[in-house]
């Protein structure tokens, strides 16, 4: 009768046990045994055996089908502050441009549209020959007469910017629009609430000023009550729209195309104060001061709190004051600035003067606060094979 083959095969592949060489066996051997069976299996083949894991070491990456690896998240990867918010991976040079384009259009529109709530509150109000009123309540903004129909036209247009300027940067960035508002993505209420503690009394002192100073030049309105339930309800978030482009929307974009954060925030602010100045639309130097001034601090309370809170509760507090002032004592018309409005030196000391007092203040209690001013990424992914775990933070491969 022959031997038995030592290098016979079983069913399924397997070399079959060697009874010549003790303690080799099958596959389903364990321990010593099948670390024998194993480097005699790769010693009949001609090759040398399997390289031993070091201890501690990754385990072999699995086979199995390839996929690409994810595409970058638009949000920065690194802390930044609020005006470097766009510079995230996928940044390119033109994505602020085809914002400005998709704002441009959205601001547009919502002129359009804002014309139908005015023509539905004429309705509403029984007003007889609904064309010709519209025409009349046109003419009348043009030549600076703030009606309440042309208050409301005005206020839903500037409200509209606030979309304009979240859609704007969703389409072009695909940032979420909720990080045009903080860098906590949404308005932080608590800081908001802490901003209008500070700021109210502040301004209060600052309308007590210049009231004494100036003597209004007309009666109040006819219709002064309605406007003065309009300005309460729609002046904040008129100013809140002017927040968000001026502010938030320039701010980013214009931050977008430096990599140094303060050559980002230096141009930002300029191109936000010229643009605001300007926006106003008076030539003269007292008013535009007076208006950059604003517009400063509140580009920086931007970067300093991460976002657009602090300016919000300053623009609609000023505009609050000097709204609720004249209605109440007269000269609602010399209120709104137009191409022939003048100012004074006096005037813009005191405005400059009020701004800077406003940001220290915010800038205080941001501090004092604590508040959280840079965007700090998601925590760490979870690594795509469990058996590799992502090297440390810090060493040359993270």
């Amino acid at each position: 009768m022959t031997e038995p083959d030592p290098g016979g095969f079983q069913p399924g592949g397997w070399p079959s046990p060697d009874p010549r060489r003790p303690g080799v066996s099958g596959p389903a051997t364990g321990g010593e045994q099948g670390e024998a069976f194993r480097a005699a299996t790769w010693d009949r083949a001609g090759f040398p055996g399997p390289s031993p894991v070091p201890p501690g070491a990754a385990p072999p990456l699995p086979y199995g089908p390839w996929h690409p690896p994810p595409l970058p998240g638009p949000m920065p990867t690194q802390p930044v502050s609020y005006p470097q918010l766009l510079r995230g991976p996928r940044r390119r040079w033109w994505r602020p441009l085809f914002a400005l384009v998709v704002a441009v259009a959205i601001a547009v529109y919502a002129q359009v549209l804002a014309i139908f709530p005015v023509v539905l509150a004429g309705a509403v109000a029984g007003v007889e020959g609904l064309g010709s009123w519209l025409l009349r309540q046109t003419d009348a903004l043009a030549a600076g007469r703030i009606t309440p129909a042309g208050f409301l036209y005005v206020n839903l247009g500037l409200i509209a910017l606030i979309p304009a300027a979240g859609l704007s940067t969703w389409a072009a960035h695909q940032v979420r629009p909720r990080f045009v508002s903080s860098v906590a993505g949404g308005i932080r209420w608590r800081w908001l609430f802490r901003c209008i503690l500070v700021i109210v009394p502040l301004w209060a002192i600052y309308t007590g000023i210049g009231f004494l100073g100036e003597v209004p030049k007309s009666a109040r309105p006819v219709h002064w009550v309605l406007l003065l339930v309009m300005v309460v309800v729609l002046t904040p978030l008129q100013a809140a729209g002017e927040e968000y482009l001026f502010r938030g929307w320039i701010l980013q974009n214009i931050g977008s195309w430096f990599a140094r954060p303060v050559l980002g925030l230096l141009a930002g602010t300029v191109v936000s104060a010229v643009v605001f100045a300007a926006a106003h639309g008076s030539p003269d130097p007292w008013i535009l001061g007076s208006i950059g001034s604003l517009a400063v601090a509140a580009c920086i309370a931007a970067w300093r709190t991460g976002g657009l809170e602090a300016g919000i509760v300053m623009h609609a507090v000023n505009n609050l004051a000097a709204f609720g002032v004249v209605l109440t004592n007269g000269g609602w018309n010399q209120a709104f600035i137009t191409g022939g409005s003048t100012g004074s030196a006096g005037s813009f000391l005191l405005d400059l003067g009020v701004n800077a007092a406003a940001l220290a203040l915010i800038w205080w209690q941001a501090r004092r606060s604590g508040l959280r001013w840079h965007y700090e990424p998601h925590a760490r992914p979870e690594p795509i094979h469990p058996g590799y775990p992502l090297p440390p933070a810090g060493s040359p491969d993270a």
